[in-house]
């Protein structure tokens, strides 16, 4: 697992006190999985997705997994991603590059959050602690 690397993709904000925590979700994926694991950010934030992936080429990595942590399948998920991971025809914005991968290198783009069952285990959590456990 030594050539595989995961990048997991946050939207960004213009609210610097969210980052910290697009960070602690990268730091407890690489401890999850026990791989490489680098955040990159749609917009406001570097580095860029196409910095992170280039990035990833340059240190060796030879599979590139890309998690987009979004809850829903927007456009972002749908189209600019993807079209900066170079898997889908289109242009980007003028802050984003396409990037160009290597033949010998795998960009491996998974699908969105989306509505995971989890997802309600941590609004019960969330509930619970709101009404002092009553649920």
């Amino acid at each position: 697992m030594n050539n595989i690397c995961v990048v997991v993709v946050g939207h960004g904000s213009r609210l610097p006190e969210t980052k910290e925590v697009y960070e602690k979700v990268g730091k407890l994926v690489s401890e999850k999985l026990g791989v490489p694991t680098k955040v990159a950010y749609m917009k406001h934030w570097k580095p860029s997705i196409y910095e992170a992936i280039t990035s990833s080429i340059k240190e060796g990595f030879k599979k590139i997994v890309v998690v987009p942590l979004f809850l829903l399948p927007g456009l972002h998920v749908t189209d600019d991603i993807p079209i900066i991971l170079g898997l889908k025809e289109g242009k980007t914005d003028e802050n984003n590059s396409i990037v160009k991968a290597p033949e010998d290198v795998e960009i491996i783009y998974t699908a969105n959050i989306g509505g995971d069952e989890r997802l309600a285990e941590i609004v019960k959590d969330r509930v619970n602690s709101a009404l002092g456990k009553l649920l």
